[in-house]
């Protein structure tokens, strides 16, 4: 079983509590009120989800790290459901996020994995080959969207993916003037 990495998210309103349930693939949803948690809806989601971010009351983007993907939960249908996945690089592991009012999703991964190089996002600086036999680049990624447009490829068109000088990276920060 993956190891969480933000396993809890609460909505902004406090409405509501979002859980993710890694051994059964799934994202807890649970209503909060005076006398505590009530369970209200159990949505099936990505491969061993480790994270749960929430940028408004309406959707819960889920970090599912065996995926290689990102399911975007609509909280506002009835009952909740996956309305889009987004295909990102080797074993995520977080996400935030942070600048531009909130609409960039940032999401940490591994520098490798068959989306990274995919025809559909050829034009994204710092998509490609990921250089396995280049010494001196960094080994993880972090792959950036704008959460109000997330492109017409099928999994989703990043701005751009970042490569960092680390190997793996799990969680991220954002800062208190939300950049």
């Amino acid at each position: 079983e993956s190891g969480h990495t933000r396993p809890l998210a609460l909505t902004p309103d406090g409405a509501k509590l979002l859980a993710v349930n890694t051994p059964d693939n799934r994202l807890e949803i649970f209503d909060v009120g005076v006398g505590g948690l009530t369970p209200s809806a159990s949505v099936p989601v990505g491969m061993e989800p480790v994270a749960v971010a929430v940028p408004d009351n309406t959707q819960a983007w889920v970090v599912n790290h065996l995926s290689d993907s990102v399911s975007i939960v609509d909280l506002t249908s009835t009952p909740p459901r996956v309305v889009r996945t987004l295909l990102v690089g080797d074993e995520p592991r977080d996400i935030v996020f942070a600048g531009s009012g909130g609409t960039r999703a940032f999401i940490t991964t591994a520098r490798r994995g068959q989306h990274r190089s995919h025809p559909s996002i050829a034009g994204v600086p710092g998509a490609g080959d990921p250089g396995f036999l280049t010494s001196g680049i960094g080994r993880a990624d972090v792959w950036v969207f704008d959460s109000t447009n997330l492109g017409t490829t099928i999994g989703g068109t990043p701005l751009r993916i970042v490569t960092v000088f680390t190997d793996s990276p799990r969680a991220l920060a954002v800062s208190n003037d939300g950049n």
